[in-house]
């Protein structure tokens, strides 16, 4: 059954985005701490805090995920979108710290591999080995 289908409780509706966004600027580098939930509204609300620190040509954009617990795979699209809008004007989109699963839905639904992000498996890991 597609998502939009499905009955959210009052509780998740009243709450909205679950995503807590800290934005640091030095030099030529926006690092951005998510934590919670991203959602299409949260990255919404992530472009419009990054994009006003995104002076001269350039920058990079660091999305630090190391407290990020989920990511709704529609958020894809979006991401994908800001990158091809942040390469117009020479920034690069980095993501940093994002969890196996978080990587995995990404590589899902992005199929022309456009984002820089790719599951890095050791060669070990993919026999079975663990180090």
């Amino acid at each position: 059954m597609p998502r939009e289908l499905t009955r959210q409780s009052v509780r998740q509706e009243a709450r909205g985005s679950q995503l807590d966004i800290e934005v640091n600027s030095k030099d030529m580098t926006v690092r951005v701490a998510l934590s919670g939930i991203l959602d299409q509204e949260g990255l919404e609300r992530v472009i419009l805090r990054v994009a006003p620190l995104l002076l001269g040509r350039g920058c990079r954009v660091v999305l630090d995920g190391s407290n990020l617990t989920h990511m709704d795979y529609r958020c894809t699209k979006g991401l994908i979108r800001w990158n091809r809008n942040l390469r117009q004007y020479r920034h690069q989109l980095f993501f940093q710290n994002w969890n196996n699963y978080l990587r995995a839905v990404l590589c899902m639904e992005d199929w022309e591999r456009e984002l820089p992000m790719a599951i890095q498996v050791s060669p070990a890991a993919r026999y079975g080995v663990q180090s």
